[in-house]
């Protein structure tokens, strides 16, 4: 199986690429691959690029950014014979054979994305400081919005988010945005789930009802929940500090007590904790982050953290722990590290 895995990166100070920009790593036990892509940032940009622009050109009141936020692909959707690749400012839907780019959707809701979905021709993304899950055609129109309040209220399509074009507003400080910042969205049936970093939990959106509520998870151990993907009946999250959890209501995943045949506590979904500590990997990375399965193995990315080596690491472990695949992608094999701040894996997916 391959593995696709996007990757950010950002610098000190003002950047101003003159070039593509490798974003994208394609990946087997026998060869690495890399791709490049343009990234326009600032509305000139917008005009000029030459990238297929469905959706939205910028508003007139559109300002230049005040430092340029990090390069690069962050979420990864897969639908049909297309991958969905989240940027700063849009999605780029590439060709699953050559991974080229044939079309860059982008509209004023699209800002600093982090997990993406594509689920039957509808794109889900999260303007993440504010909180709001944005459905979008793939032929870039906005659809439906859904704004969570700090109550659990659900303001749907709140027009005063369409006064900013949010595409070049760049976070001026460390740490989460938005009141639960979301971090993945995934679709299940009429709900929309979405992985809360600051709440450890899912922040669930029923779509028919306009209503969201809490799934929250039994976490034995302190977690930085980031990305998660549903697969085989199962919740797997990465948590940044190096676990993979793996989370679902069946018994298998953490079984609960019983007293007398009755459950006598109250709790939501289990979960099964796995440290790469205490895998075949032997140490805590600095970083994890991006997650899929495929049978009995997990992928995920490693280290890459602000201020460490300009590298990060795929990695593919069984769930009990072996190594199957591990690489290195060094940032000196591949671009100027001139000014650079860090080079990071975001997400990944077998292809």
């Amino acid at each position: 199986m391959k593995l696709v895995c996007t990757f950010v990166h950002g610098y000190e100070g003002e950047f101003h690429p003159s070039k593509p920009l490798a974003s994208l790593v394609v990946s087997d036990e026998n060869s690495t691959q890399f791709f490049e892509y343009e990234f326009p940032r600032n509305p000139d940009e917008f005009f000029q690029t030459t990238l297929n622009l469905i959706g939205e050109t910028p508003l007139k009141s559109a300002k230049n950014f005040e430092a340029l936020p990090r390069f690069g692909f962050t979420g990864l959707s897969l639908e049909g014979k297309f991958l969905f690749c989240g940027s700063w400012n849009g999605v780029y839907q590439l060709n699953k054979d050559d991974y080229q780019c044939e079309a860059f959707i982008s509209h004023r809701l699209m800002n600093d994305l982090h997990g993406i979905c594509v689920d039957e021709n509808v794109l889900y993304t999260v303007l993440t400081g504010k909180d709001t899950i944005v459905l979008t055609s793939l032929d870039g129109e906005i659809l439906e919005t859904y704004t969570v309040q700090n109550d659990l209220g659900v303001i749907k399509n709140d027009e005063s988010l369409l006064q900013h074009d949010w595409r070049f507003v760049s976070k001026q400080f460390r740490g989460a945005t938005g009141l639960f910042h979301f971090n993945h969205v995934q679709i299940k049936g009429r709900e929309i789930w979405a992985t809360s970093r600051n709440l450890g939990c899912f922040v669930v959106i029923d779509m028919d009802k306009g209503l969201a509520h809490l799934r929250t998870i039994n976490q034995k151990t302190v977690v930085l929940l980031h990305d998660g993907i549903y697969k085989n009946g199962a919740h797997y999250f990465t948590s940044i500090d190096g676990k993979i959890l793996i989370s679902s209501d069946e018994e298998a995943h953490n079984p609960r007590e019983h007293f007398d045949e009755v459950v006598l506590f109250s709790r939501d979904l289990n979960s099964k904790v796995i440290r790469l500590e205490e895998t075949e990997l032997g140490r805590q990375p600095n970083w994890c982050r991006g997650v899929d399965v495929y049978q009995n193995d997990i992928a995920t990315t490693i280290d890459g953290l602000y201020g460490s080596d300009l590298s990060f690491k795929l990695l593919v472990i069984t769930h009990e722990g072996k190594i199957e695949r591990l690489k290195e992608i060094r940032w000196e094999d591949i671009g100027d590290i001139n000014n650079l701040r860090y080079v990071t894996g975001f997400d990944v997916k077998f292809v």
